[in-house]
């Protein structure tokens, strides 16, 4: 799974400045949400709308409609599973869902918090607008004559507030107006459920969401939403939106329950638009809604508007604390905001970075260590969750989205992260995961009767008395535990950082092995065969479960999560018997299932079936999520999956799966791109450097991260390695595909120099001490 937050920073912190301009009556914003966006680590502003209307459409990381419909059917045991399979019932068979709660609701889903509109009638008719995007703001400059309105747009990076400051010229009163408001909420019973969701509508089992409430008290104007009691807020979850202006009187209207109040959104076309957009503007543009418009009056000199979202989960009474944020601001002032901000930021970007270039520019990759350059959000039911979240909270402008934008748990992938050492972008991820282990705990003794966890396909940021069951056939993919606990060990394999393993990763870890030492049973033939289990996706529960024993994702899954728990159970002296077990049932699954082909065997997703079109590759599994075949794979089985990934049909949309597997198989495809797999490899407890690159490839990388704890860099010159940089972190033994074949390395350590040793061979073995830098070479 590609990180579905990176692009966000990308936009913050990856793209030169940019210069929009246009005349009044156009708009150089676009007339819907876009991708011009600002944001820290919960609050995200998209900025849109027509020239004399420019519009923040502002969202917040925490923001859900949380209710969670009760299922109409009962839950199932596995026992019951497995006997409605065998008697043939249609109501669990071949991909059915029979829970239907998550079909039928559009909540749980995130919501907007509001529109913030600052309104310039002043630049009709003839007036220009230029925006100019920087790294960490934006700067929008209205001119018309002698009027003008000058301001720079950010979010603080370490502040709940939304800063517009700079001056106006030659403005009077009605020139500029500030209104924040919000629409009714469109998700009405007997409406159209969002697609992703289902193609019918809504039932008629519930209230919709209150109109939104607005007010002005003395300098500060708001709009709040009100939302219902439920387990995870039972006294209820405000969010409110409030302003303030510094430099300019202000004088104040309100209004409740009216159509119009927002700045309508237009798309050339609405309904599905692609496989993962849908625009649903109408609703929302006709609901009536609330506001607070503050109009500004002697504008001649410094200004500064203030803004901020609050919630019920930063105060327990949020219409009381925003107040407090505002003044506090005021007090300071947006220049001392901005500078703190700035340094902030700074700061960030001064830490190291991981890189990846070739000489040609094609490959760029700058990378700064830790994930987050914003404040660390609290403990709380939070959203926006990069590894997993479907889809972004704090970038919510319409009332429901994609599969609810719930958690993902099939396609988590943290790799990526880790050998970028942006370690901070999975703490939300890891908290997340702890909070649901007691419902994934309920969820094993309830469904399977058995101990440990078994963790969900889907979830939201609310509580449960246990996992949320959204659709029964896919929760029968046996290897969900074993692949969502896996980025609390790749995070340890990266750092070695005992602390986090013994507090955070080994919690998760045992309890998973201990639920699959409890699913598991050994056979006849000495093996623990995976039963029943669905391969992810495909085929569903079949009758007599014909396909539902052994796929290759649970049995790659399952072994990779048993071998980490023994090992991590090892290295903190706990849990001596269950870990004997666990490593012998890691060592005693099936092998993978294959087929014959006329090209020869392939591998396939479960055991007896035949090849079909994959909605993702689970039959390279083992490649791709499993960590268990790689370029270090013994010669049959290496080349059983290069055979499968030549043959393999996969879903046009879920191709780019394909990557990666081709990467680690040593494969390079000029289609596929350069991804820092292509220039290091660690997974399989060998370091390899440029494993999959063309053969004139010059470029290289630095400060990348690799398993054992180890941080790399190489370059290369055209048919030869230079030189490889090992940082060791924790003082493990480094194993090194030598990068010169048939020739012996030259091994320097930073501080006791040339190391003598027999460095030989195609993988060459050294000791390290923490802390040293060693520097690798052929020796001539």
């Amino acid at each position: 799974m590609s990180l579905r937050a990176i692009w966000v920073y990308a936009l913050l912190f990856g793209l030169p400045c940019l210069m929009l301009g246009a005349n009044a009556g156009t708009s150089v914003l676009g007339l819907e949400p876009g991708e011009l966006r600002l944001c820290n680590d919960d609050i995200g502003v998209i900025v849109w709308g027509p020239d004399s209307a420019p519009t923040f459409s502002v969202g917040k990381s925490d923001v859900w409609d949380r209710r969670n419909p009760k299922p109409d059917e009962p839950v199932l045991t596995i026992a019951q599973i497995i006997e409605m399979a065998r008697a043939g019932d249609k109501a669990i068979l071949n991909g059915t869902s029979y829970y239907t709660a998550y079909r039928k609701h559009d909540f749980p889903c995130p919501k907007p918090v509001g529109q913030v509109i600052l309104r310039l009638p002043f630049i009709e008719p003839d007036g220009v607008i230029t925006v100019e995007r920087n790294p960490d703001c934006l700067r929008l400059k209205a001119t018309r004559g002698e009027k003008q309105l000058d301001l720079r747009v950010f979010v603080s990076a370490t502040r709940n507030l939304i800063v517009l400051g700079g001056t106006a010229r030659g403005l009077s009163g009605g020139d500029v107006a500030v209104r924040l408001c919000r629409h009714r909420d469109t998700i009405v019973p007997g409406g159209e459920l969002h697609p992703t969701i289902g193609d019918r509508v809504s039932p008629h089992d519930f209230e919709p969401l209150p109109i939104p409430r607005a007010g002005f008290d003395g300098d500060i104007f708001w709009v709040e939403q009100d939302f219902g009691k439920e387990s995870t807020f039972p006294d209820g979850f405000q969010a409110v939106l409030a302003g303030c202006v510094a430099g300019a009187a202000v004088s104040g209207e309100v209004a409740e329950g009216e159509p119009g109040l927002g700045t309508p959104m237009v798309a050339e076309k609405e309904g599905r638009i692609s496989h993962g957009l849908t625009k649903r503007f109408t609703p929302i543009n006709e609901s009536p809604g609330s506001a607070a418009t503050g109009r500004l009056h002697d504008l001649d000199g410094p200004v500064q508007v203030f803004l901020t979202a609050v919630t019920t989960q930063d105060a327990p009474d949020p219409l009381s604390r925003a107040p407090e944020l505002l003044a506090e601001a005021v007090s300071l002032g947006e220049d001392a905001i901005w500078a703190e901000h700035q340094a902030f930021l700074s700061a960030y970007n001064s830490r190291p970075q991981a890189r990846a270039w070739s000489a040609d520019g094609c490959l760029d990759i700058k990378a700064v260590w830790g994930g987050l350059p914003y404040k660390s959000r609290p403990f709380g039911y939070y959203g926006d969750v990069p590894l997993c979240s479907v889809d972004s909270t704090k970038f919510c402008f319409q009332d429901s989205s994609m599969w609810h934008a719930d958690f993902h748990f099939n396609e988590v992938e943290a790799t990526g992260v880790c050998m970028q050492r942006q370690f901070d972008l999975l703490d939300s991820y890891f908290v997340m995961i702890r909070t649901l282990l007691p419902m994934a705990q309920a969820n094993a003794a309830e469904v399977y009767g058995c101990r440990g966890a078994m963790y969900p396909l889907v979830h939201y940021p609310l509580k449960a008395e246990t996992i949320i069951h959204s659709h029964i056939t896919w929760e029968q993919s046996m290897e969900i535990t074993a692949l969502l606990a896996k980025p609390f060990w790749l995070r340890f394999l990266y750092t070695w950082d005992l602390d986090f393993l013994r507090q955070s990763a080994y919690p998760v870890l045992r309890e998973g092995a201990r639920f699959y030492s409890d699913f598991l049973k050994r056979s006849d033939d000495g093996l623990y065969h995976v039963f029943p289990t669905v391969s992810p996706e495909h085929r569903g529960i079949t009758r007599n479960l014909e396909f539902n024993r052994d796929s290759q994702s649970s049995i790659t899954l399952i072994r990779y999560h048993m071998r980490a728990s023994a090992k991590a159970a090892a290295l903190l002296g706990a849990d001596e018997e269950e870990s004997a077990r666990w490593a012998e049932i890691a060592e005693c699954l099936p092998p993978y299932p294959t087929v014959q082909t006329p090209e020869g065997p392939v591998f396939i997703d479960v055991e007896g079936a035949q090849p079909i079109e994959y909605n993702i590759p689970v039959p390279l599994s083992a490649v791709f999520w499993g960590d268990d075949i790689g370029l270090d794979s013994p010669a049959g089985q290496f080349e059983l999956a290069r055979r499968t990934v030549r043959l393999i049909n996969v879903w046009e949309p879920h191709r780019g799966y394909l990557k990666g597997v081709r990467r680690r198989l040593g494969l390079y495809e000029p289609a596929d791109g350069m991804g820092l797999d292509n220039l290091l490899q660690s997974h399989t407890g060998v370091i390899r450097v440029f494993p999959a690159v063309p053969d004139d490839f010059e470029g290289g990388f630095e400060n990348l991260g690799a398993q054992g704890a180890f941080v790399v860099g190489a370059e290369r010159a055209k048919e030869d390695v230079i030189n490889v940089k090992v940082r060791s972190l924790a003082g493990n033994v480094c194993a090194l595909a030598n990068p010169w074949p048939g020739k012996k390395l030259k091994l320097t350590d930073s501080t006791a120099g040339e190391v003598a040793g027999n460095l030989e061979g195609p993988v060459v073995h050294f000791e390290t001490v923490k802390g040293r830098d060693y520097l690798l070479e052929a020796r001539q």
